[in-house]
């Protein structure tokens, strides 16, 4: 259980969950950047801006070489006819062909200053392929889970005692083995006289899964010692609240262990209602999952379907 005496809002956590965005913090007291958080922050960066920040990169590495060769511009041979372009973009190209090692031969330098010059800028570019190529290989390699979850969880009577679910798949339909799920409330609470934002476990009927590969149906019975107790009198969660999954296990191709997580918050609940069947075998006796109705509901007491559009992520 940890304590945070700062509360957040109550969608905050649950669309970084939802959306993998990052959390909107605004650190007082501290550096804004830190050297060291760049490399987490490029694995977190969507593949369209990681793009942007390494071309934008190159350019700007080549422009400035290309500064630096017009302090002497009598120190490289030049080719005849020379190329069709100012003198600072025949040196950009030439800076290119140079970081690149590709090297056409159609300039090369000759004072002491130019091929220092030229050194220093084929070091460091030697190194920026280098940290591209990591980043890159680092995004591809890392470890991804293909966990679905529904969008919505009812709350219904099972065997007499009202029972938190909700739905989670493996999409790729692999073995995960010792799959585990984890589930905590978190909320505003009051504790002798100051307010803090808590995380409360739900005990689950089964938290564990030793192998996890169509769907699972994770329940929490909401008895006197849940926390969620005091929902049922209202049959309404208190604003503020928000209901957090975390869902992992061993890939069996890999052996790396994968994540998955959700979140719900007291507007996905639906109060007295049941998921509708999902699993079913086609006419050669395959297995079928239905994910068109994976977030279909069956209200109990008209006994009409709810269907939920689910949101794109």
């Amino acid at each position: 259980m940890s304590d945070e005496n700062a509360p957040t809002s109550m969608t905050s956590l649950s669309r970084m969950i939802k959306s993998d965005t990052q959390l909107l913090v605004r650190p007082l007291g501290t550096p804004r950047f830190r050297a060291p958080d760049m490399y987490h922050q490029l694995l977190r960066a969507s593949w369209l801006r990681l793009t942007f920040y390494f071309l934008t990169t190159f350019f700007l590495f080549n422009c400035l070489f290309s500064g630096l060769f017009m302090l002497d511009t009598h120190g490289f041979t030049h080719p005849d006819p020379v190329i069709d372009a100012p003198r600072f973009w025949q040196f950009f190209f030439f800076s290119i062909e140079t970081v690149a090692t590709v090297g056409y031969g159609n300039m090369v330098p000759l004072s002491l200053y130019a091929n220092i010059v030229v050194a220093v800028e084929i070091s460091l570019g030697i190194l920026f392929f280098a940290l591209v190529t990591g980043i890159m290989f680092a995004r591809f390699s890392r470890p991804t889970a293909r966990i679905l979850f529904s969008k919505v969880a009812v709350i219904e009577p099972v065997e007499g005692v009202p029972t938190l679910m909700f739905r989670a798949a493996n999409q790729r339909h692999n073995l995960i083995f010792q799959a585990a799920a984890s589930v905590s409330v978190l909320g505003d609470e009051t504790v002798e006289g100051s307010r803090m934002r808590r995380f409360r476990d739900l005990a689950l009927v089964r938290d564990a899964n030793p192998i996890f590969t169509l769907t699972w149906t994770i329940m929490h019975p909401i008895d006197e010692d849940s926390p969620l107790h005091q929902w049922l009198d209202s049959r309404e969660a208190p604003e503020g609240f928000e209901i957090i999954v975390v869902l992992s296990g061993v890939d069996e191709r890999t052996g790396h262990t994968i994540h998955g997580r959700w979140a719900y918050t007291p507007r996905d609940l639906r109060w007295n209602a049941r998921f509708v069947d999902i699993l079913g075998k086609d006419e050669h006796g395959v297995r079928t999952v239905d994910y068109g109705r994976f977030d279909e509901v069956r209200d109990l007491a008209e006994g009409k379907p709810q269907v939920e559009a689910r949101a794109r992520t």
